[in-house]
């Protein structure tokens, strides 16, 4: 594969075992006053490029419980997303205790790998859903308190409403059919009342601590949810739950979790959604059971986290420029920083075009490409951060490939660049020029790779682009016509 060197591929490993990524599972203590309990399970992207995180919480298990219900770490592994999985031990609601536990392992999540606090996705099963849908509100009713907000929520068979939900465990204690419900509308119903007291005297604390109460006359905790992305997942195969629970709609979550959802469509949130589940919910000991996992897809949901959280997708980038793409050579978009060289100091889109001859060591197009770097934030570009950058992006691409390829030490070169400004072309800001001496990895040998460097500011948009040229050829040859007519047709796109 000619751009062996760049994380470019999009692969959904979703059929693929989590045992394979043991090297990129760590098991992490945030709290060291009880290691036992206050750790959780980090799993970093393949690429090792994080660009989003999703916070998965549970109650009633440890964080290990969910690697065989599902498969949402595996496929957020392969689209750049960080996953971290955590319990909330038997925490039914978001009491001040659980609020400080979840912001204290989501500030060890920033800390302990350097993410972006606009990237994060908060996701909950069963009542961890409702504590995160509180969380998440929390974090925006009084923001000052919080360093993550969530740029979206989603819940897995999800109580939403705590007041409901006692009502739920009076239903089941009475109907007194089904064993497993009875004894959890017991427990749940004994600890609820422990901690916040009988419902009938303290119907204000329930209301409190609920995301949502659907008998309210005006707009309460959900009013925080307006502005997020929320998605709430049941299965609502109401004919299985009739047959095997003797449960109509009214005994299960669904229709306090659709109400929640019409209000918020209501009140102006387009993102709200209720995702009834395609597939029956089963368990990994294959039996059939609605409140598990498998009722979320989990490829759908990926991908639908990596457009709220703005992680990049080949597939989908529709760029604001246009940049042809000649017969016969080959494209490459990926994020920046590349996974080989994440101290480099941009953020943006690299797109890439391949000659046709790029790997082909007879070809005088061998080695010859060029790149764009659609940069955001305006960073300061001169000969001297040009030289630097790129001397960590040449030598972050042979580090690469010396494992892989199985380099000797030998053979082994230092990267070195020279870069120096020049005669600004038309429609540049500036134009620059150099060298970069450096190991050719796929024949082993030294090389120098020249270059030509086109940067242009531009003031319509908030990026700036800057154009790379690359090959061994010397400047008179015809390669540098062909990579010099992609700059020179270089335009915005009009919309």
């Amino acid at each position: 594969m000619k751009k062996f060197f760049f994380n470019f591929i999009f692969i959904v490993l979703l059929t693929l075992p989590l045992d394979l990524f043991c090297q990129n599972l760590e098991r992490l203590i945030y709290d060291q006053k009880d290691s036992a309990n206050n750790y959780y399970l980090a799993l970093t992207p393949r690429s090792g490029n994080i660009q989003g995180v999703q916070v998965l919480f549970l109650s009633f298990n440890n964080p290990e419980d969910v690697l065989p219900e599902t498969r949402l770490p595996n496929v957020a592994y392969a689209n750049d997303i960080l996953t971290i999985i955590a319990s909330l031990d038997t925490s039914l609601f978001a009491d001040d205790a659980i609020v400080a536990r979840i912001s204290k392992i989501l500030n060890h999540v920033v800390k302990r790998y350097s993410v972006d606090t606009s990237k994060f996705a908060l996701g909950g099963y069963m009542y961890a859903g409702n504590i995160v849908l509180r969380y998440t509100e929390l974090c925006y009713e009084h923001p000052e308190e919080f360093s993550v907000h969530p740029k979206a929520v989603y819940a897995i068979d999800c109580p939403v409403d705590l007041v409901e939900l006692m009502h739920w465990c009076e239903r089941e204690i009475k109907k007194n059919y089904f064993p497993g419900a009875v004894g959890d509308g017991k427990y749940i119903s004994n600890a609820l009342t422990r901690q916040l007291g009988a419902l009938s005297s303290n119907m204000d604390k329930y209301i409190r601590v609920s995301p949502f109460y659907k008998d309210a006359q005006h707009p309460g905790n959900e009013q925080y949810l307006k502005t997020i992305p929320v998605r709430l997942y049941y299965d609502t195969d109401i004919d299985w739950e009739l047959k095997n629970r003797r449960n109509s709609y009214y005994d299960t979550y669904i229709p306090d979790g659709s109400e929640l959802i019409s209000r918020l469509l209501l009140s102006g949130n387009k993102e709200a959604e209720f995702i009834a589940s395609k597939l029956p919910g089963m368990r990994s000991n294959g039996l059939r059971n609605p409140h598990s996992w498998s009722i979320l897809d989990e490829t759908d949901c990926i991908q639908w986290l990596k457009q709220k959280l703005g992680v990049f997708d080949p597939r989908t980038y529709a760029p604001a420029y246009y940049l042809s793409i000649p017969q016969g050579w080959d494209l490459e978009q990926f994020r920046l920083p590349p996974d080989f060289a994440r101290e480099l100091p941009y953020k943006g889109i690299q797109d890439v075009r391949f000659t046709p001859g790029w790997g082909d060591v007879k070809s005088d197009e061998y080695w010859a490409y060029a790149y764009l770097l659609w940069l955001e934030q305006k960073p300061v570009i001169n000969a001297e951060t040009l030289q630097e950058n790129l001397k960590a992006y040449f030598g972050g691409l042979v580090s690469r490939n010396i494992p892989v390829r199985k380099i000797p030490a030998d053979k082994l070169v230092p990267t070195v660049t020279a870069i120096n400004k020049i005669k600004t072309s038309d429609g540049d800001t500036e134009t620059f020029s150099g060298t970069i001496s450096m190991l050719d990895y796929m024949t082993q040998t030294p090389m120098v790779l020249n270059t030509v460097i086109h940067e242009r500011k531009l003031p319509e948009t908030d990026h700036t682009a800057l154009f790379f040229e690359f090959s061994p050829q010397p400047r008179t040859h015809a390669i540098w016509s062909e990579l010099e007519k992609l700059w020179t047709e270089f335009r915005l796109q009009k919309h």
